[in-house]
């Protein structure tokens, strides 16, 4: 696409679009490679962080080597979740019923299918399928109970950001692949393993903003239009107000980068492709972060780690500091209200009436972040692209991935206003992770065997007992 000239002086080298922990990772970045040059933030919200929320606290595994380096960076040592030898139990509506044994039984079954067939998904070579069923449609194909359905649908949506019945199953597998995998997810999602550490994200925020003191940071002050010239890129927030800079990067996800307007259009190549064939519901549901403190961690006397979940509604929580219970819940717009109420009751028919009186309460309520398409990996002359669920990392919509799509994102825009400065391993280093790299493959009859269900198993089954009776039986009257 041929570029118009712009007529007027930029007056930043980069504008960042979006405080969350990728902006404000791409700010410290390009300061700490180029401290001359001036950087402005600007951030829709009245609060830095993002989906980070305030004075929470988040996980990260030893494997997010980004992440772990981003914390030695800044000066933030992570700490160890608390560790109960397995000696407590979880409460789980997923482990209670009858039919709880075989559901969890088809779940895991499902979910090492899913796993062993996400190697084909890794390639850089591999592409969308235009007739392919929804996630919706294959759950229901290959999960019987209720239980593990509902496990999935939900894992689904906290994925991809929409219902399942709008994501294809070849995007969803896409977007799991470039997540670290499914059992990576679920890890984060619902199990909070001992393994992980934790980041309270206050200290995180501020630790960061230590590091950048004299960069210009604009709450309440939200992008609506993005005109894109050869020379340089103009911002215009809410306010009227116009931002010129040499570079932008747009560190939001791609559900609010769709909300912009674009001078000229963003390029068809630039477009990803979404996957929903069924109709769109444009009603979408919010995510809630809540955290109580409490006086004693009333769920320990009683034999349980804390770690819990409820799949209907969708809340799901663990203990992240002594007498601390922090987790989320997926709920509706017309909900919102009763979201800390709900939670409470949910809580306190499972660990006690003193549940429903915290000494503390916090809640943040935002919009999941939507992943439907095979992630960004090139800018667009100017405008870059940055956000852990819209840019190809090693670990997508994880703190991980933020932090090494805000460093790409940086080096990239570096390249644009001081290419100088950009050496060929800076651009090594920040180039996407090739995430077949220590991927074994799966054997034939290993993937054989992971396609067995409930659903198969039992129809081959009563084909084979209806198959030797229908011999014997004309046996018998041969005999006869």
């Amino acid at each position: 696409m041929d570029l118009p000239f712009g007529t007027q002086t930029p007056e930043l080298d980069v504008l960042i679009v979006g405080a969350g922990l990728s902006g404000l990772a791409s700010a410290l970045k390009i300061l700490s490679m180029e401290s001359t040059l001036k950087v402005r933030i600007i951030e829709a919200s009245g609060v830095l962080g993002g989906q980070l929320g305030q004075n929470n606290t988040r996980l990260v595994d030893a494997a997010q080597q980004d992440m772990l380096s981003f914390l030695t960076l800044i000066q933030l040592s992570p700490r160890r979740r608390r560790y109960d030898n397995g000696r407590m139990r979880r409460c789980w509506d997923l482990d209670r019923g009858l039919t709880a044994l075989p559901a969890k039984f088809e779940l895991g079954r499902y979910i090492e299918m899913l796993d062993l067939r996400m190697s084909k998904f890794r390639s850089k070579r591999f592409n969308l399928r235009e007739r392919v069923s929804n996630m919706d449609q294959h759950i229901r194909h290959h999960l019987f109970f209720n239980k593990s359905r509902n496990f999935m649908l939900n894992l689904v949506e906290l994925v991809c950001g929409v219902p399942a019945n709008e994501v294809d199953y070849d995007v969803f597998m896409s977007v799991c692949s470039s997540c670290g995998g499914l059992k990576t997810l679920i890890d984060f999602y619902f199990t909070y393993p001992s393994s992980f550490y934790e980041v309270p994200t206050q200290m995180l925020i501020e630790n960061i903003l230590e590091h950048m003191q004299f960069t210009k940071i604009m709450l309440n002050c939200r992008a609506v239009k993005v005109e894109h010239f050869k020379n340089y890129a103009q911002v215009t927030d809410n306010l009227g107000n116009s931002h010129t800079a040499q570079a932008v990067i747009l560190a939001i996800p791609w559900n609010k980068v769709q909300k912009l307007e674009f001078e000229p259009r963003i390029p068809r190549a630039f477009l990803p492709p979404m996957a929903t064939k069924a109709g769109k519901n444009l009603t979408r549901r919010l995510i809630s972060q809540f955290q109580f403190r409490y006086a004693k961690s009333f769920w320990s006397d009683l034999g349980y780690s804390g770690n819990f979940l409820s799949s209907q509604p969708l809340v799901s929580g663990h203990e992240c500091r002594m007498s601390t219970f922090c987790g989320y819940m997926l709920h509706s717009q017309k909900d919102q209200d009763e979201v800390l109420e709900e939670v409470m009751d949910l809580l306190a028919s499972h660990f006690g009436e003193e549940m429903r009186e915290p000494l503390e309460c916090q809640c943040s309520t935002d919009e999941l972040n939507e992943a439907l398409h095979k992630p960004q990996t090139k800018p667009w002359h100017r405008v870059i692209w940055s956000s852990s669920s819209a840019v190809g990392t090693s670990y997508r919509s994880l703190m991980g991935g933020a932090v090494q799509s805000g460093f790409r994102a940086a080096v990239n825009a570096l390249f644009v206003v001081r290419p100088q400065v950009v050496s060929w391993k800076d651009m090594l280093d920040e180039r996407p992770k090739n995430p077949q790299e220590g991927v074994r493959t799966s054997g034939r009859i290993r993937g054989l065997l992971s396609r067995l269900n409930l659903y198969n198993v039992t129809f081959y089954s009563l084909f084979v007992l209806g198959l030797i009776w229908l011999l014997n039986f004309g046996y018998a009257r041969s005999s006869s």
